[in-house]
């Protein structure tokens, strides 16, 4: 649940990039983008739980959707994440529909009371 309202979020955020002439997002249409980008919110949320916290995976696939060396295939690349997207949460869908398995911290401090 916590994917879907986060690319709810982050297609809201990038869509004043339609709006501006001369960004890559002027010549795309707003719907296969924003049903993209809640798809790939849903891949972003099981890469950030499967790294325990860490932003670091996450990162890295965000910056490899917007290299520039992978061409744009928009809006093709839509039914390539929301098919990817279903399989990920079928995939991990005992952790990912359960509320109480999700990380709810970005970095996860260690527990210091089993330390000698």
């Amino acid at each position: 649940m916590g994917g879907l309202i986060l690319g709810v979020i982050w297609g809201m955020w990038h869509f004043p990039a339609f709006l501006l002439s001369g960004t890559p997002q002027s010549a795309w249409s707003l719907t296969p983008f924003f049903v993209g980008s809640v798809a790939v919110s849903v891949i972003v949320t099981q890469l950030f739980n499967a790294s325990h916290g860490s932003i670091l995976l996450p990162a890295l696939f965000h910056f490899q959707l917007i290299n520039p060396i992978w061409p744009d295939v928009q809006p093709y690349d839509t039914l390539f994440f929301v098919a990817a997207a279903i399989i990920v949460v079928w995939l991990n869908r005992a952790t990912m529909l359960d509320m109480d398995e999700g990380v709810t911290e970005v970095i996860p401090q260690a527990d210091l009371s089993r330390r000698p």
